[in-house]
């Protein structure tokens, strides 16, 4: 038994549909890319090409006044925590510590939450090696060590240099 069908070559699409699609789909991305670091508040310093790579990128100002009025309420709660005896001094040190380092890694995007003082004053970062001198010893002191900081003056400090920051 014969058949008589044969087939048909595969359908082929010119090379100019392939060039029109990849532009359309680059546009796109690029929409979705600038649209995407427009709505979390990213902006790439590109400026400047001297400037550190530690500053990556600036945020918006309304950002900034999110994360400021965030770090600054929960530095007043762990205040508020020392003054009822929920914490120790040591631990409220602690807690401060890994706070302001957040701060500083949120508005930054510097990563200090392991960094030692050290590291820190190679950074550069205005205020931050100052707080961090200030707050190391509390911060690793033994336990039945007196502490000489007060830890509510320490945090009004904190909320200072943050309500200040630029």
């Amino acid at each position: 038994m014969e058949t008589t069908v044969t087939l048909r070559p595969p359908f082929e699409y010119s090379i100019w549909v392939l060039l029109v699609g990849i532009v359309i789909f680059a546009a796109f991305l690029f929409m979705f890319v600038w649209v995407l670091l427009r709505i979390l508040g990213i902006e790439r310093n590109q400026s400047d090409p001297s400037a550190k790579k530690e500053n990556r990128f600036s945020i918006s100002s309304g950002y900034q006044y999110i994360m400021k009025q965030k770090y600054i309420a929960q530095i007043q709660m762990l205040k508020n925590d020392y003054k009822n005896g929920k914490v120790s001094q040591r631990e409220g040190f602690q807690r401060l510590s890994l706070l302001i380092r957040g701060f500083i890694h949120d508005v930054t995007g510097i990563n200090v939450e392991t960094a030692t003082i050290r590291d820190v004053k190679k950074l550069g970062i205005k205020h931050l090696d100052k707080l961090m001198e200030e707050y190391y010893v509390p911060e690793f002191a033994e336990d039945g060590r007196p502490i000489s900081k007060e830890l509510s003056e320490s945090c009004e400090t904190a909320m200072g240099v943050i309500r200040t920051w630029t």
